[in-house]
């Protein structure tokens, strides 16, 4: 009876050594499953951060690009808009270019013209009254030497008989004029005046009267060419 005790103790304990075994290995099942599906329910929220964050970055890359592409077409337009400028602007220059070129031709021709003697004289009894001195030295070209003599008395007949006082008025024959307004041009006509000194000068020469005629009819001149600019406030040149 003492023996049976025994095996049946040791069965018992075998038992709850088996049982002990068995809730140990079935909690770390429990325990392993719950942790697997925590990894895996954390897996999947990271993945899903992930694939969120790729889609911001792709969506953020496509508008950079997007941008880009809208700032490289408002260049490229503002290049054709500054070439097309450029070229009307070139033409405009091109055609003021052949009325400046047409005008210095038929002024060179102005010489030849009947009227001619009539002018030297007018252009002189002009600087008479804006220089206001009592002696005068005409400067001309050689060829209009003569023509420049014979117009000086008339002119300051003209001048004094508008109010302007008495004016000695000699030519210079030791320098004539040659030079026009631009570098290699002879000059077109037309007459210097100076003090005897040359301190003072009035430059009366067709050239230069050219000169200050197409600086101030400049405007008039576009507007007729090409029309008033709708956008240009201010008429300056």
């Amino acid at each position: 009876p003492s023996h049976a005790h025994t095996t049946m103790n040791e069965k018992d304990v075998s038992k709850q050594i088996d049982n002990m075994v068995s809730f140990i290995l079935q909690e770390a099942k429990e325990k392993a499953s719950e942790l697997s599906l925590k990894a895996e329910e954390e897996f999947n929220i990271e993945k899903l951060r992930m694939v969120e964050a790729e889609k911001l970055k792709i969506r953020a890359e496509y508008e950079r690009k997007e941008k880009q592409v809208e700032i490289q077409k408002r260049i490229a337009f503002s290049n054709e808009i500054n070439a097309s400028r450029l070229k009307i602007l070139k033409a405009r220059d091109a055609v003021l270019s052949s009325v400046v070129e047409e005008a210095t031709t038929r002024l060179k021709n102005a010489s030849h013209a009947p009227e001619y003697p009539t002018l030297i004289e007018n252009l002189i009894q002009q600087g008479l009254t804006v220089m206001k001195e009592k002696k005068i030295v005409v400067r001309c070209r050689e060829e209009d030497k003569s023509i420049v003599k014979s117009a000086i008395p008339k002119a300051v007949n003209a001048f004094k008989k508008a109010g302007g006082k008495d004016v000695e008025v000699n030519i210079d024959e030791s320098k004539f004029i040659t030079q026009g307004n631009t570098v290699g041009s002879a000059c077109s006509g037309g007459v210097i005046l100076t003090t005897p000194d040359s301190k003072i000068m009035l430059n009366n020469t067709l050239d230069q009267r050219l000169d200050i005629a197409l600086t101030q009819q400049l405007p008039a001149v576009k507007a007729g060419l090409f029309g008033r600019s709708e956008t240009r406030v201010f008429i300056d040149n």
